[in-house]
């Protein structure tokens, strides 16, 4: 599909910096009432299990009535959230990053059934989604390339902070992952990941969204481009949606990622592809999540013994140093 450029990001980060800014510090300032909690609580935490990703192209409708039997743990973006309930899935974690989602379309019929999920809130996402009761939030401030984090997270008190991806759906991959520029990582530490609904693309006939013929009537009017599918099939997509996907095939490609790409009918084929349920029952020595937990613990204070120790030599090379210069 090709790479995207520096220069490419760059001017993609600088048009949504000019035009939404004053918007995101009102809602950064309004999240930083709320406590910040850091997102260790969650490293390695899926270690030997599967996370799905659930976004909301119109591929979800094929993979909905599987989900209900996932023993995987989900997390889904904020269009899908009552997508899910309806249907009596109830997701793990649900990720906010836009700062002007519906909030009566897309969570105020579902207030009531949040309990059992956790939020994943960008401070300078929709603060309305943030009053409801979670069964508990967590705030990030994207890290992008205008290196505007330092001011969102100033404003709110947020000190976690992800690599910026191009929509709420790649990020909520970036936030498992936290690869970024300096390293491979894989901060939650599932084994696997798996995609669906991440079409970035809709077809003749078809819907925009997962039970959504119009899309908020982009399925006209966002049609930028003709292109051809995973499965050979025509399809339409728009400019941001394209982008999106480039930059979600390199993201993957780059950090080799271990993603699975179970979107049928989707713009971003990946390397590895699956049907969702021959995955999503993935399990295996799920209990090294203790031993890792506990050699964390043991690492932490061999660091910290290693600093002391080399703290000490140099503070006894300044003595015998000093003394050496009193002697000339």
């Amino acid at each position: 599909m090709g790479q995207i450029s520096k220069e490419q990001i760059k001017k993609q980060s600088e048009s949504a910096y000019n035009q939404w800014c004053n918007q995101w510090r009102d809602h950064a300032n309004k999240h930083s009432a709320y406590e910040m909690k850091s997102l260790n609580d969650f490293e390695n935490i899926g270690i030997g299990r599967s996370c799905i990703l659930v976004a909301n192209g119109a591929s979800l409708e094929k993979d909905i009535d599987a989900l209900k039997e996932a023993h995987s743990d989900i997390m889904c973006c904020d269009k899908t959230l009552g997508t899910l309930l309806d249907h009596g899935i109830k997701p793990n974690y649900c990720f906010v990053a836009d700062a002007n989602v519906d909030y009566k379309k897309y969570l105020e019929p579902w207030r009531k059934q949040l309990g059992g999920t956790i939020l994943f809130m960008n401070v300078c996402g929709n603060p309305r989604w943030t009053q409801e009761s979670w069964a508990d939030r967590y705030f990030l401030v994207n890290e992008d390339i205008l290196k505007s984090e330092k001011e969102f997270s100033k404003i709110s008190g947020c000190n976690n902070l992800i690599p910026a991806g191009t929509n709420v759906s790649n990020a909520m991959l970036v936030l498992l992952s936290r690869s970024d520029n300096t390293a491979r990582k894989n901060f939650f530490g599932y084994d696997k990941y798996i995609l669906t609904g991440y079409d970035y693309c809709w077809h003749p006939g078809g819907n925009y969204y997962a039970f959504s013929e119009s899309g908020e009537g982009k399925h006209n009017y966002m049609r930028h481009a003709y292109g051809v599918d995973s499965e050979g099939q025509l399809c339409y997509s728009s400019n941001n949606l394209i982008f999106s996907a480039k930059w979600l095939e390199q993201y993957v490609s780059t950090f080799k990622l271990p993603v699975v790409q179970c979107s049928r009918g989707t713009l971003v084929p990946l390397t590895k592809q699956g049907v969702l349920k021959d995955h999503m029952k993935y399990n295996y020595k799920s209990e090294d999540k203790k031993i890792v937990k506990e050699l964390q613990v043991d690492l932490a204070k061999l660091t910290d013994m290693t600093n002391q120790l080399q703290n000490k030599m140099k503070q006894i090379s300044k003595d015998h140093f000093y003394s050496f210069l009193g002697s000339l």
